[in-house]
């Protein structure tokens, strides 16, 4: 990891370098509106490089920390040699998917196509969910699963990892129930929880950017295929998270 900082701090320094090193053209010539595009390109990159890291790297840090903080509050009176050792080895596992997360979005700065199929990542997402929070959770999974295209299973799984941070952080939940639905010409994605639901007059894409529900990040992936997002007070109560993500 410290190799690949130093890369990418090198390779950053290089390009302020060249940029500095770059006449400044004049207003209204090509060399002028060229430098616009690409300023417009830069930001543009920035722009995605940062929801990288909140969809994918993010949550899961989250999580991490979140494992550590209930290790600590179970082991502060009496401290259980066998849970921090098992404690430490899952940390250490999330650590270097965190690590491969990271080195896809700074070496790369395109989507990595999952390893495995949506089901199973999920299944693996819902039980970590619930080992750290002590909140029970359950996959229902629905129709015929198979491999869809790679950006709809990553959108699928940002969506869901960041659905699942949600109910931890907000929903004060005893149950969360997932729901994959394959169907013809779409897939749907259902997070849902019985805890204390929205806030009255709750509008999700009001939410500022530190108040860590994400769903403006979930949404803009999601309706950058087509999709569509829909956050609501569940009729059971609790609150319902409902994706769907067009197959083409």
């Amino acid at each position: 990891m410290t190799a690949l900082r130093d890369w990418a701090a090198r390779d950053w320094a290089a390009t302020l370098r060249i940029a500095e090193a770059a006449p400044e053209p004049a207003p209204g010539s090509a060399g002028s509106e060229h430098a616009a595009h690409v300023s417009l390109r830069v930001g543009a990159e920035r722009q995605r490089i940062a929801l990288a890291l909140h969809d994918e790297v993010a949550p899961l840090l989250f999580a991490m920390a979140s494992r550590v903080r209930r290790t600590l509050a179970d082991n502060a009176a009496e401290p259980d040699g066998a849970q921090l050792l098992a404690t430490l080895q899952t940390l250490e596992k999330e650590l270097r998917t965190t690590q491969g997360q990271l080195r896809g979005v700074i070496c790369e700065c395109r989507p990595v196509e999952p390893l495995e199929a949506v089901p199973a990542a999920t299944q693996r997402d819902v039980e970590a969910f619930t080992e750290r929070t002590g909140v029970a959770a359950h996959l229902v999974v629905r129709g015929q699963p198979c491999h869809l295209p790679a950006v709809v299973e990553r959108v699928a799984l940002n969506c869901l990892r960041q659905a699942l941070v949600n109910v931890e952080r907000h929903a004060n939940a005893n149950l969360a129930m997932v729901t994959l639905d394959y169907r013809r010409d779409r897939l749907c994605l259902v997070v849902q929880d019985d805890g204390l639901g929205l806030p009255a007059g709750f509008e999700p894409r009001a939410v500022p950017v530190d108040g860590h529900w994400g769903f403006t990040s979930m949404a803009e992936q999601v309706e950058r295929l087509g999709g569509s997002v829909l956050l609501r007070q569940a009729d059971e109560g609790g609150t319902q998270l409902r994706i769907e993500l067009p197959v083409p």
